[in-house]
């Protein structure tokens, strides 16, 4: 799988790279988790690509998009952007465009960013959850795309989303808050069943940066699992892992 980042794209639109693209398929996202939502919709993608002779690449956040504009009430990210990474290439996926969100891209139009999709990475179909919304404002909806696509023979694919219903409560739209939530209350089978994989933490991040961003459940002693298979003791205290376990990740089982 390729990693490209926003600047080598840039690079490329400005003439300052001669890289070309394939004839590609995208979808844009943070897509912190890859829950059931995420997979049925870069499932859509990737099979259509597969069906059209395209690449099947995706746009995504170096950190999640609610990290970085509601980072008051923010519980944290559920995958790390390497875990992310390594997820998307388990999928299928066969290039990652990395984006870090900042004022200019902020302020970019919908419309602008479609075309640079169109011009640089040769989009030929776009996939996107129903209610994605791009450009400024988050101004540009399904409609909208829509509208742009037509107009440049650009193929859609809108996926609905993904519901569940947890013993007699209501269905409840699977997100990635929503798995925030139940992580930070420590369910961990709800959360298993959504992500459809157990909840990992990358030891290995937190080894690098002792501010990694990563969710940490509630405080607590925890029965995980590292790399290897073997059990591993992990204490978090005070919102902080007491002592850094000699592995490179850990699932909570």
């Amino acid at each position: 799988m390729k990693i490209y980042t926003w600047n080598d794209i840039l690079a490329i639109l400005n003439g300052e790279s001669s890289a070309e693209f394939p004839k590609t398929g995208l979808s844009t996202g943070c897509f912190d988790g890859l829950h059931k939502g995420h997979r049925k919709l870069l499932s859509a993608l990737i099979e259509a690509c597969r069906s059209k002779g395209l690449s099947a690449g995706v746009v995504t956040f170096s950190r999640p998009l609610p990290g970085i504009k509601h980072s008051s009430d923010y519980k944290g990210d559920i995958t790390t952007l390497n875990q992310r990474l390594k997820l998307f290439e388990d999928l299928g996926i066969d290039f990652v465009i990395i984006v870090d969100f900042d004022d200019s891209f902020a302020c970019m139009m919908g419309a602008d960013y479609l075309n640079i999709l169109l011009n640089v990475c040769n989009m030929e179909l776009l996939a996107e959850g129903i209610d994605f919304r791009c450009g400024f404002k988050g101004a540009t909806d399904a409609q909208a795309i829509r509208y742009w696509a037509e107009k440049n023979n650009v193929e859609t694919i809108f996926v609905d989303p993904v519901y569940f219903r947890e013993g007699t409560d209501e269905e409840e739209r699977i997100s990635s808050s929503y798995i925030r939530t139940m992580l930070s209350r420590g369910f961990f089978t709800t959360a298993q069943e959504l992500l459809e994989r157990p909840f990992e933490l990358d030891v290995a991040a937190f080894k690098r940066d002792s501010n990694c961003s990563q969710l940490l459940p509630p405080d607590g002693l925890y029965r995980t699992e590292n790399e290897k298979g073997e059990l591993v003791r992990l204490e978090i205290k005070e919102g902080k892992i007491v002592e850094l376990p000699e592995c490179d990740s850990v699932k909570f089982i």
